[in-house]
């Protein structure tokens, strides 16, 4: 995603080394980037406006839950590189990353608070409707403002009349409704990674694809094929995407994997991205390879006429 124009988005690995002024500030995991935290964050920078200050964001690696409730650790609808850039791109000037640990979780409220109070000058917090903070989420909006904090509360962001939350568009993508995800999302879902080499039964198939390797972690869809596009170096490419094991030929290991239509070339160890428009079907074992052929010659012609280039 390119970056909006303005000041170009400082990282802070750990709570910044030296103040860093005025900010307007909001905190949250903000796993996807979605419709509700872009609102969030558009708020925040409409406050930090009206406050002649920075607009500034907390989140937190690892997700809280993978410490609280480990058997429940969420995978991760963004990596930490998707979040900044997406970040950047809704106008945050400041992205404080905190290492979600023992240590941060026994913080109480107050100890938080005057954590942040060294390195910076809160004059607003902009925060979700079910925002809380501090050990055992002692710390609310009426907290804040009972210490004496200015706080705008975001109104959830409502999608068929319920609030939209992060876990509904992880539903969404483990299910293979991509579609449905990306209107959650405002942009199309995608998976990047650098190519990796194949053992190029695609190419001997006549449809030479391009493998790549995922974070730990990352959110994988649905098993299955997909009308797609890839973003390459060299460009934008519509794309037949598969999710699967290869189960045409015994395959055992999961594939991520592109056949970028109208392209020739070399894409091996260059990074892409894959992003997910249509579900088309399921992981299929074909009795004979000639099957598996022409479901790819109708997978291609299927994601021309979905996908727009």
């Amino acid at each position: 995603m390119c970056a909006r124009e303005g000041p170009q988005l400082k990282v802070h690995l750990g709570l910044p080394s030296s103040p860093i002024g005025r900010v307007a500030l909001t905190i949250g995991s903000f796993d996807g980037v979605h419709l509700g935290h872009a609102e969030v964050i558009r708020k925040t920078a409409e406050a930090a406006a009206d406050e002649q200050a920075q607009p500034a964001l907390i989140t937190f690696e690892p997700h809280p839950r993978c410490l609280l409730d480990p058997a429940n650790c969420p995978q991760s609808v963004t990596t930490l590189q998707e979040k900044l850039a997406l970040i950047e791109a809704h106008g945050i000037e400041h992205a404080i990353v905190l290492r979600f640990d023992r240590a941060l979780a026994a913080l109480s409220p107050q100890e938080f608070v005057d954590q942040l109070a060294a390195v910076m000058d809160v004059r607003r917090w902009v925060i979700g409707f079910d925002f809380a903070f501090g050990r055992d989420r002692q710390g609310s909006a009426d907290w804040l403002r009972d210490h004496g904090h200015m706080v705008d509360v975001v109104p959830p962001f409502l999608v068929d009349g319920k609030a939209l939350h992060s876990s509904d568009v992880r539903r969404l993508v483990t299910l293979g409704d991509v579609e449905t995800a990306n209107r959650l999302l405002g942009r199309e879902y995608s998976l990047s990674g650098p190519v990796e080499a194949g053992d190029r039964v695609g190419r001997t198939l006549g449809f030479p694809t391009a493998n790549i390797a995922i974070e730990p972690n990352k959110l994988v869809p649905a098993l299955g094929a997909y009308a797609g596009r890839v973003r390459a170096p060299e460009g934008d490419f519509i794309a037949a995407l598969s999710v699967g094991y290869r189960p045409t030929f015994g395959g055992t290991q999961l594939r991520v994997e592109a056949f970028l239509l109208d392209f020739e070339g070399d894409l091996y160890q260059q990074r892409l991205e894959f992003h997910f428009v249509r579900y088309l079907h399921a992981d299929i074992a074909f009795p004979k390879v000639d099957d598996l052929v022409q479901q790819l010659k109708r997978d291609v012609a299927d994601t021309r006429r979905i996908v727009k280039a």
